[in-house]
């Protein structure tokens, strides 16, 4: 028995070391290396096996392209009991200027941990050469090189911010939690401009950001503002998610743009030009002169509410938009042992990557592993849409038929603002016998012969015979040896390692019983954990108040409050507001004083979070104090 434990010990640890050191690979990729100006290529970013989370790759230099993000998906593979997983950021680029470019190099945070990863060239031909139409496919970011003679060049303060401006503007000024908000950048300009993308990239603190490709063609209109006639068009459009309740401002960022000014200002010779894109082959000649225009932009508001709790469903899991779910095996009769690919898609509108499958209830006569799971994202026509897919294996234990029972999904409709839930269909299950193994062959009669003990087939008695007439010479033992492995038992660092090995194989099987009971008990260990994890994100933040990190600070101590009181509420984070709080508390608890400091705190940390306005070094700790009560406090508080 000693033995076995020890074996499975020394086992269960080799599994979690290689665990541990497995290998974090990422790739780069483009579909092509060869392009011309105007088209496009596809650059993936592939992350595997992180093991901590992965936040958007941040790209150093674009430099000859326009570029947007495509999306983010993940794929999560589980085959003998280990788990791989895979993310890949797509990105569209369209190149504007030929010439042997380099894109990157990039950088990704996995686990608090930066990485770099090195840039990718791509060889860009010139799109037909001087007065030659631009293919068909072209996109419309794409734009050819605009050259001015270095000595005619003016300043950047040569155009003001009434000849060219940005606005930065959301279709909504109030979304649920998970519910898109349309983020639009709209550029007015009097001048022949090309747009270049981010010169600062947007703050999207708080929100799941998605970006839309661009339209087939970029459509313009003319305003008058102030006496001044613009043209005027939408150049980047993005759906921002909101992941909490509260009130945010968005940072937009700011633009990248070239600025072409002619010898003559003719505002009706203006049309004769390909705004955000090329010069037309039958205008005339201009000396132009250009250089780089940054376009800051205003911040815009939101306000993120938190989903009725009228009518909610139990089972109810975050899920925002418009939803349909399915489910199929890919076979209905096999035998005992046999695996069964149970499948569920859910396809819809919405922040699909923040949908959770519904699992299968627990079932008897089966062994049930997951297999993978994946996600598809399309953003076509300004709308977020996609398909997750998760397979599950089956494999039967007993012969029978069964039913694989619906599943039950439910979702807030933004269509109709209200709660509905979809089943998906039950399966029947034919379960036939395993087939039994052949006879041993050897036998002509038909007659099977008797087995011994576990099913053996018993060895044939045979005739003694001679091996050899040699004379085979008896070797003496060892005495020394011998008398020292049969006082082994004497030694005392024998049992000093019998002992060391018996404490560990009965740890690693307390651990482990430990595990599998918080598995069972998640609340309970959210409770044990809660004040623990709390305490250690509030250290962290006070280590990021002394180095003056003002966003880091802030963003560090909600991330401490927001999870501590789901923890402690067993809710996600994401349903964690004031009004929660308080209905989640006994009566019997110090209500007045310890809402007051709650509500104060909540306060306290929207304004440092989303308010343009720094904060001093007291304020900052005197927030870090709030919040060091609203724990102690809470932790003595009863709860319902």
């Amino acid at each position: 028995m000693f033995q076995k434990s020890l074996a499975l010990f020394f086992c269960f640890m080799t599994m979690a070391i290689s665990a541990v050191f497995a290998d974090m690979a990422i790739e780069t990729s483009v579909s092509k290396s060869r392009v011309a100006v105007g088209e496009e290529l596809l650059l993936d970013i592939s992350i595997s096996d992180a093991g901590g989370r992965i936040s958007k790759p941040m790209i150093s230099s674009v430099e000859g392209f326009s570029y947007y993000s495509q999306g983010h998906s993940q794929e999560i593979t589980i085959v003998n009991g280990r788990q791989n997983t895979r993310s890949v950021f797509t990105y569209v680029l369209i190149a504007n200027a030929a010439g042997k470019k380099t894109i990157g190099p990039f950088e990704v945070s996995v686990g608090g941990k930066m990485y770099k990863i090195a840039a990718v060239e791509v060889d860009v031909t010139p799109s037909g050469g001087s007065g030659s139409q631009a293919p068909s496919n072209a996109s419309p970011y794409s734009q050819g090189p605009v050259v001015a003679p270095p000595p005619r060049a003016l300043p950047q303060d040569g155009v003001t911010n009434q000849d060219i401006f940005v606005k930065a503007w959301l279709d909504k000024d109030e979304v649920y939690v998970n519910e898109p908000a349309i983020l639009t950048y709209t550029i007015y300009t009097r001048l022949s401009s090309t747009y270049k993308g981010f010169e600062k990239e947007p703050v999207t603190t708080g929100f799941w950001v998605e970006d839309f490709p661009p339209e087939k063609t970029i459509r313009r209109t003319e305003q008058i503002l102030n006496g001044s006639r613009y043209v005027v068009a939408d150049v980047r459009k993005m759906a921002l998610f909101p992941t909490q309740v509260g009130a945010f401002t968005v940072d937009p960022g700011a633009l990248a743009t070239t600025v072409e000014v002619r010898n003559r200002d003719d505002f009706d010779s203006f049309f004769s030009y390909n705004i955000f894109g090329q010069r037309s082959p039958m205008s005339s000649s201009f000396v132009t002169q250009v250089f780089l225009k940054t376009l800051p932009t205003q911040p815009v508001s939101l306000v993120a509410k938190a989903l009725p709790e009228a009518g909610k469903p139990a089972n109810f899991s975050g899920a925002v938009g418009n939803y349909g779910i399915e489910s199929s095996v890919d076979k209905t009769e096999a035998e005992e042992g046999t695996p069964i690919t149970y499948r569920v898609r859910i396809s819809g509108n919405g922040n699909i990557n923040t949908v959770d499958t519904p699992s299968l209830p627990k079932m008897d006569y089966f062994k049930v592993y997951d297999s993978s799971s994946s996600v598809h994202i399309s953003k076509e026509h300004l709308v977020v849409e996609g398909e997750k897919v998760t397979e599950t294996v089956l494999v039967a234990k007993k012969a029978g038929a069964y039913t694989l029972p619906p599943l039950e999904f439910s979702y807030f409709d933004t269509a109709s603002r209200a709660y509905k839930t979809l089943h998906t269909s039950a399966h029947r299950l034919t379960i036939k016998p395993g087939t039994e193994p052949e006879n041993q062959p050897g036998s002509s009669t038909g007659i099977e012969p008797a087995t011994g003990p576990a099913g053996l087939w018993p060895v044939e008695k045979g005739d003694v015979g001679v091996l050899g007439k040699d004379i085979r010479f008896i070797k003496k033992t060892n005495e020394k040896k011998t008398w020292i492995a049969q006082r082994l038992y004497q030694n005392p660092l024998y049992w000093v390692l019998d002992l060391l090995l018996l404490i560990g194989a009965f740890v690693f099987l307390f651990l482990s019983a430990r595990k599998v009971g918080d598995a069972r008990d998640l609340r309970g260990m959210r409770l044990r954990r809660s004040h623990r994890v709390a305490r250690q994100r509030l250290r962290k933040s006070e280590h990021l108040l002394k180095k003056g990190d003002y966003d880091g600070f802030y963003a560090e101590i909600s991330k401490a409050l927001y999870d501590y009181f789901a923890d402690k509420l067993n809710i996600p984070a994401q349903r964690v507001d004031f009004e929660t709080i308080a209905t989640g508390l006994d009566g019997k608890s110090p209500r007045p004083e310890l809402l007051a400091e709650i509500k104060a705190l909540f306060d306290e940390l929207a304004l440092g979070r989303f308010a343009s306005v720094e904060k001093s070094d007291e304020e900052m700790k005197r927030v870090y104090g709030i919040a060091d009560r609203v724990i102690t406090m809470f932790e003595k508080a009863k709860l319902k």
